[in-house]
């Protein structure tokens, strides 16, 4: 250093400004580089330690709540989780007919037709008792169906299905759900333009695309059908998506399967079709009650359990206390098309009474020899939901006596 100095000191002498300056820059970097060697072996953690006087940051942010999703100041969207053939068609007009909603029927029908989705790691047959193990990410093919261009599913897939629609995105839509018999033709006056757009010979991917985006994000509320999943995959669903409202659709399993038993497409034309149906649907029956007391208890404003020989005694009264419940606007010129619906009527014509009286008409055609069948199959199902076991047919013919008595916590009242 002594040397540096003096020859400072030289420098000085001459007054050799640039001298002086390319000195001082050295100088600089020799002191730099002594200060690096000697801080090399400082502990800083300690240095850290001993900085409780500074401000805390975690602690702010520890106070700041998380910004959640803007909700509406008025109405949620809705999740209506079913069966074929329970009455979901006339439940999912209530809340998808009106005119400030956007519907989509069954979007999950063209991956899973003949199947179901049970759990998180299984794909189960609807119309037997019959399951096999898939991973949530895995691909299946519906094999039950006859069309081989069906596209595959998977519970990721299924889930993003819902999530797109409810977000009104509709890329790939046509592949996945729309189907011009099913989602059109059911999907109510929200798909009035694209039935429209059809008739017109337009391609279904033009009519869709020009129309069907703005439909949804100008509706108040986004209503699905569904009836390819066990209840206890609702509750993810229902976690990420704060405006979201579920409600499960049951019905007497007796006469979910006379009607099928009379629906020309469902195959249940004969008695061991008949029994394979009950055991598939009676095993997902009680799956769905008691895994939805569980949903039901981790969202209980907003997931409930509705039976339809409720709901179908008085639809219009009973439609508006559901309104209420999902913030959806009581007033008549929301859904005229659920007010001509005969259930909602008063008339007299034979036709038009076994519309009215749907839930429990069955019990004037199905056969008493199937509802002993049935006896064993779903007794516990009957037992946990309230369903009535007929000991006669004798009992069972007598209309007086009521095949369920619903638990009143489950009442739409």
């Amino acid at each position: 250093m002594m040397g540096v100095f003096q020859r400072i000191k030289d420098s000085l002498s001459t007054k050799n400004k640039w001298t002086i300056l390319t000195l001082a820059w050295g100088i600089g970097v020799i002191c730099l580089h002594l200060q690096y060697v000697h801080l090399s072996g400082t502990d800083f953690t300690k240095d850290f330690k001993d900085l409780e006087h500074q401000k805390d940051f975690t602690k702010d942010f520890k106070d700041v709540e998380l910004q959640k999703p803007v909700l509406k100041s008025q109405g949620y969207d809705v999740l209506l989780n079913s069966y074929m053939r329970a009455g979901s068609s006339l439940t999912g007009m209530v809340f998808g007919y009106r005119s400030d909603s956007f519907y989509v029927y069954e979007p999950l029908w063209k991956i899973s037709q003949w199947t179901y989705l049970h759990g998180n790691s299984a794909v189960c047959k609807a119309d037997r008792l019959e399951c096999r193990h898939v991973e949530p990410g895995t691909e299946y093919q519906d094999k039950a169906s006859a069309d081989k261009k069906r596209p595959p599913g998977s519970l990721v897939i299924a889930k993003n299905i819902l999530h797109n629609t409810y977000d009104c995105q509709f890329q790939d839509y046509e592949r996945m759900v729309f189907e011009p018999l099913v989602t059109a033709k059911f999907g109510g006056p929200s798909w009035n333009t694209m039935r429209e757009c059809l008739k017109h010979k337009s391609k279904y991917k033009t009519c869709f695309q020009r129309h069907m985006p703005k439909k949804c994000k100008d509706s108040t509320h986004k209503v699905t059908k569904v009836l390819r999943l066990t209840t206890d995959l609702l509750a993810p669903v229902l976690q990420s998506r704060d405006n979201l409202k579920a409600i499960h659709l049951f019905r007497d399993p007796r006469a979910i399967i006379n009607s099928r038993i009379e629906t020309d497409w469902y195959p249940a034309g004969t008695e061991k079709l008949v029994i394979e149906n009950a055991e598939s649907l009676c095993n997902k029956m009680l799956y769905d009650f008691r895994e939805g007391q569980k949903v039901q208890k981790l969202f209980p404003d907003r997931f409930r359990f509705i039976y339809y020989e409720d709901f179908s005694v008085d639809v219009l009264n009973k439609s508006k206390i559901l309104y209420n419940y999902l913030g959806m606007t009581e007033n008549d010129k929301y859904y005229p098309e659920i007010i001509k619906y005969p259930a909602a009527k008063n008339a007299a014509s034979v036709e038009t009474e076994r519309k009215k009286n749907t839930a429990y008409w069955w019990r004037k055609t199905f056969k008493w020899e199937l509802v002993e069948k049935m006896e064993e199959i779903c007794k516990d199902v009957y037992k946990e939901l309230g369903y009535k076991s007929f000991s006669n047919i004798q009992e069972y013919s007598d209309l007086s006596i009521p095949s369920v008595v619903i638990p009143k916590e489950y009442l739409i009242v």
